[in-house]
């Protein structure tokens, strides 16, 4: 679906992505970790179109975006580290209002809007209570359902359970299973190794730009028939290079 070519990025002679490339499938959860000024960022921004690269390829679905950027932006979800809501509106009035900044067909709307609260975990009375007096973790996970109304084939996740309530945050790992088990390809931005080792299939962790570790998962954490967390190999391959 998602494959990243010898992609670089500079800025003022800095290397913010240097010869970065990988791969990502329908249904597969990639987790994309690093240290703050690793390239993630970065990496998100050219996946959703925001900036071009300087060198390298992008493509979505064999089309290269950076070319045919329309191609995958109507196919994107794309879930920001900041709330993306209307705080004085209703949860049901920010759902109304993204629906037709998507242009979704109003006989389809009923249909993903329910099943988006279901991801969610929303109720009837949730969506009729202002933004505003929702908690943290509220805001969050309305924040993930207005990106997932036009049922995008990826879904980008940039931090998005940072500084919630616990119950919050597993109803949004759940989420994100979900999405999986129904095809979607998810790009995982996250600090947090015990999230990133329970949902993540793949892994691609970023030093200064480059990546030094990109395989499957379990198969990275298996040593002679003993498991080691991922925190233990994430120390392994950035120890020393940062």
């Amino acid at each position: 679906m998602l494959e990243l070519k010898n992609v670089k990025k500079t800025y003022k002679n800095i290397k913010a992505v240097d010869d970065l490339s990988f791969r990502l499938e329908h249904g597969d959860v990639f987790g994309l970790i690093g240290a703050n000024g690793a390239g993630k960022s970065t990496t998100v921004s050219m996946i959703a179109t925001l900036i071009k690269p300087d060198s390298g390829t992008i493509f979505f679905n064999g089309i290269d975006i950076v070319k045919h950027p329309k191609e995958i932006r109507k196919s994107l979800g794309f879930v920001p580290q900041e709330i993306a809501l209307y705080e004085t509106l209703t949860g049901e009035d920010n759902i109304e209002f993204w629906a037709k900044a998507y242009h979704i067909e109003r006989q389809l709307f009923q249909k993903q809007r329910n099943k988006v609260m279901d991801i969610i975990g929303f109720t009837e009375e949730m969506m009729k209570i202002q933004v505003k007096n929702y908690s943290g973790g509220m805001k969050r996970r309305l924040n993930i359902g207005v990106a997932l109304l036009h049922h995008p084939e990826l879904v980008i996740m940039d931090e998005p359970t940072v500084g919630i309530d616990l119950k919050s945050r597993g109803q949004i790992l759940e989420a994100v299973r979900e999405l999986a088990s129904e095809g979607t390809g998810v790009l995982y931005v996250g600090h947090s190794m015990e999230e990133i080792e329970k949902i993540c299939n793949r892994i691609c962790i970023l030093v200064q730009g480059k990546s030094v570790f990109n395989e499957i998962l379990e198969k990275a954490l298996k040593r002679d028939e003993k498991k080691v967390s991922l925190e233990q190999l994430y120390i392994e391959y950035t120890e020393n290079k940062t």
